[in-house]
């Protein structure tokens, strides 16, 4: 509780600090809320009142479920100041409660994933200190609530494995994947999990010889249906609007053609096929990976003085070491549970089918599914990632990759969890001290490396801003440093 009340009064500091239009996008998610608070509706794509003249589209044509939020949380902050900041502030609190779920599910996941409470913590550190995830739930974005529902849709996941997806556990996965449905298109790989864990799972009660056909349509159709009743109004409302386009893309497309600045038209942004670029060479032989990486960690500010190496090194070596812990342990065959009650559900199974002699085989069908979700959860984000740097506009940037978080750093955590058990099987108890010791470092470090954003970082960059209710203007060498002039 005592952590919480540290990264939630993190989160609320930040929030207060940043001036506005800090986070990417955040004034054009913010003319989102104000339109509907003014109109009462909903606004289209097309909307000239939340236009962007340089990129020459507005969000509206994507999900928007955080800014119709965001919009009661300022309506209601009206009814007691009119002062600008405070209710952007009301506003950006949702991304700050966004963050308080995130929070919770991510420690009862770790609970259901990992039978050590030290790799439970490191889970949780991981996941909610790290500066890039903790800058977005400080501002107005889609991002927070999709990294919310990422969780949420990870533990109801582990808890259908636990307790063969009870009605309760299908009602709230259901909600969870609504919510992402209407978040981030960049988060849609949890759909994928999702179907993916719900199938192993019943197959592999099937092939133990459990009758469960009728359970599986039943709950799945339960699941289905409620992410159609939550969701469908969006993209039947796309449909009609931007005649048959559901997801809005294409349109949105088309009025970036029409309306952006010339140098931002869609035929004409700087991108590596128009660049005559192949992939290869952006992957490889350009600065986009690197950039991506430190996105992806956390650049707080757009000064020179926020790029901190030594919080990149660090970072860098921990999704390293846990990378390579956890492909050593696939080699080996370690690890492959997810979680303590899912391995003592597949043990019960197991043993029950073997006496009655089913279930022939070692393969684990629930486990084989769980591992391609992950892995579709992790991937699908990067390849968007990369192929929207390469084939439309070259932006290197890492919260683009965000919504792979949690299953990322599940990984990292069994990888370090590896690396941990080693030294213990190696060097006996002297081994056991040292996994405690360093466990308890790279906790520590986290934490610090936090705390070192907020005083070291963010509080110099925007103390001395006067109103942060206006968008802040810089000049060439607070962006990039004089030497890049």
């Amino acid at each position: 509780m005592f952590f919480f009340v540290f990264i939630l009064g993190t989160w609320l500091f930040w929030a207060f600090l940043l001036p506005l239009n800090e986070g990417p996008d955040e004034n054009m998610r913010l003319q989102i809320a104000q339109f509907i608070l003014k109109y009462g509706k909903l606004p289209t794509g097309y909307q000239k009142e939340i236009m962007d003249y340089t990129w020459g589209f507005t969000y509206a044509f994507r999900p928007i479920l955080p800014q119709m939020v965001e919009a009661l949380f300022i309506g209601l902050a009206m009814l007691f100041t009119e002062n600008a900041f405070a209710l952007l502030f009301a506003g950006r609190l949702v991304s700050v409660l966004s963050g308080v779920v995130f929070f919770w599910y991510v420690w009862a996941l770790g609970g259901l994933l990992f039978e050590r409470r030290s790799l439970r913590w490191v889970f949780l550190l991981l996941n909610v200190c790290l500066p890039q995830s903790c800058l977005l739930f400080t501002y107005l974005n889609c991002d927070s609530a999709a990294l919310m529902a990422s969780a949420m849709i990870l533990y109801y996941l582990a808890r259908g494995m636990k307790d063969d997806f009870s009605i309760r556990t299908c009602v709230w996965l259901g909600v969870s994947l609504s919510l992402c449905v209407l978040s981030y298109y960049n988060a849609y790989g949890f759909l994928i999990t999702a179907a993916l864990v719900f199938a192993g799972c019943f197959l592999e009660r099937a092939r133990n010889g459990e009758k469960c056909g009728k359970e599986f349509f039943g709950k799945g159709l339960l699941i289905l249906g409620l992410v159609l009743a939550l969701t469908g109004w969006w993209f039947v409302r796309n449909y009609v609007l931007y005649e048959g386009d559901f997801l809005g893309l294409r349109t949105q497309e088309e009025c970036a053609e029409l309306y952006a600045m010339d140098l931002f038209k869609p035929s004409g942004r700087r991108n590596c096929i128009n660049m005559g670029m192949s992939l290869t060479d952006m992957l490889f032989r350009s600065d986009w990976a690197i950039l991506v990486f430190k996105g992806f960690v956390g650049v707080l500010a757009p000064l020179t003085e926020a790029h901190r190496a030594w919080i990149f090194g660090g970072y860098g070596g921990l999704f390293f070491i846990g990378g390579t812990g956890v492909l050593i342990s696939c080699v080996r065959g370690l690890g492959r549970n997810f979680g303590s009650g899912s391995r003592e559900r597949i043990r019960q199974r197991k043993t029950e089918a073997s006496k009655a002699g089913a279930g022939k085989g070692s393969v684990d069908v629930s486990q084989i599914c769980l591992h391609l979700g992950l892995v579709t959860a992790v991937a699908l984000p990067n390849v968007l990632n990369i192929w929207y740097s390469y084939s439309n506009d070259y932006q290197p940037q890492g919260r683009y990759s965000m919504p792979m978080l949690v299953p990322f750093l599940y990984y990292v955590t069994r990888g370090l969890g590896y690396w941990g058990q080693w030294l213990r099987e190696k060097w006996g108890a002297r081994g056991a001290r040292w996994r405690s010791g360093l466990g308890r470092l790279v906790c520590l470090w986290m934490i610090l490396v936090l705390v070192y954003s907020t005083i070291g970082i963010m509080w110099p960059a925007y103390r001395d801003v006067e109103d942060k209710a206006e968008v802040r203007v810089y000049s060439l060498e607070e962006l990039f440093g004089e030497e890049r002039r």
